[in-house]
């Protein structure tokens, strides 16, 4: 009769940690966050970030390009140069970062992999350079449009457009 208990608790426990593991790898697989996103807020504008396993790699119109070593904990990334973590949140297509500096931002993927952002080129005096920040114009455009804000060419008194006006150019 003891064998038959000793027995039965044994693979209850071997089904409880079979089950946890199968848990903590699905949950692994949620917090890939490797590829191509953008994202778009008030107060920083229209910005893509190229993460691999090492870098993120962000573009925007008022910094420019910068990259950032980080890692992942738990469910967080941390950057090594930085004093920055946040905790990530994924919400299938888009993820949520909630940063201990009490910022929040939700990256959202590109839809096609053969969007013109593939790499954001090193060297500003190139053609690949220029051919990127026209296409990342064009989703900057966008962006705005989709947040309300309506972006024309028209040049305003001082020979600026409303567009330059608002991104800060």
């Amino acid at each position: 009769m003891r064998a038959i208990i000793y027995l039965s608790a044994i693979t209850l426990l071997l089904f409880c940690a079979c089950n946890q593991g199968a848990e903590k790898s699905a949950n692994k697989e949620k917090l890939c966050i490797t590829g191509k996103w953008h994202r778009f807020s008030m107060a920083n504008g229209y910005t893509e970030f190229d993460i691999d396993t090492q870098n993120v790699v962000f573009y925007n119109q008022k910094a420019g390009r910068f990259k950032l070593p980080y890692k992942i904990e738990n469910d967080s990334i941390i950057y090594l140069t930085k004093p920055y973590a946040a905790k990530i949140t994924a919400r299938g297509d888009s993820i949520l970062l909630e940063g201990n500096d009490s910022t929040t931002a939700v990256l959202h993927r590109f839809a096609k992999t053969d969007d013109p952002f593939t790499q954001i080129p090193e060297e500003k005096d190139t053609t690949a350079f220029a051919h990127y920040v026209k296409g990342f114009d064009q989703r900057l455009i966008q962006a705005f449009r989709k947040a309300g804000i309506e972006l024309n060419d028209n040049m305003r008194n001082g020979g600026e457009s409303e567009y330059q006006r608002l991104l800060g150019k």
